[in-house]
């Protein structure tokens, strides 16, 4: 007598169970493929789902890619510095996103810059607004004055840094972090807090 197997079918996920196994895909195929080869289609028969599903919790292409990095590298929030002094602090931050670009990838990190206008303004703003908190924790310490810091200049690191990454092809060296904290941040900082 043949023995009877019965198929069941393939277990649907949900929630967040899904959204992490369609994170999961996608970090997998950034590191197996880069940003140029990565496609939605792909993520979803990675995970036995549709496009749909993804666009339903992912706007785009450069969304994904940025929930997938969140994922694997937490957020820059998660790791605002307070070493005691402001330079200290601007140093370890600029440190800490420098790192960020190493773990994630040169061509992961330009490829989300060329498609900015994918991700959310508030997540944009969230390098700025990590500057901001280590120069409130410095203004508590009495190292600076209390005038307003300029959007502009709490935006400049990053963007700094992001050219530096587009110019060279890698993440900034410590040379270049220092010249950004040196001669430039820090200087504007105490200009603008003093006024």
């Amino acid at each position: 007598m043949e023995a009877r197997t019965e198929s069941r079918p393939a277990r649907r996920r949900r929630g967040r169970e899904l959204d992490d196994a369609l994170l999961e895909a996608a970090w997998e195929q950034l590191q197996r493929e880069g940003y140029a080869a990565f496609t939605i289609d792909a993520v979803a028969q990675a995970v036995g789902t549709s496009r749909a599903v993804i666009y339903r919790r992912w706007p785009g292409r450069a969304a994904l890619v940025h929930a997938a990095v969140r994922a694997h590298t937490g957020t820059v929030t998660e790791h605002v510095p307070d070493t005691g002094s402001l330079a200290g602090d601007v140093f370890v931050l600029l440190h800490e996103l420098a790192d960020r670009i190493e773990r994630i990838g040169v061509d992961v990190a330009t490829g989300l810059l060329s498609e900015l206008d994918e991700i959310p303004d508030d997540v944009k703003g969230t390098v700025p607004r990590v500057f901001e908190q280590v120069i409130d924790r410095a203004r508590a310490r009495g190292e600076i004055g209390g005038s307003p810091i300029p959007e502009a200049v709490l935006s400049m690191p990053g963007a700094l840094i992001r050219y530096n990454m587009i110019s060279e092809r890698a993440a900034p060296s410590d040379q270049a972090l220092e010249h950004i904290a040196n001669q430039l941040f820090l200087p504007l900082v105490r200009h603008h807090a003093s006024l």
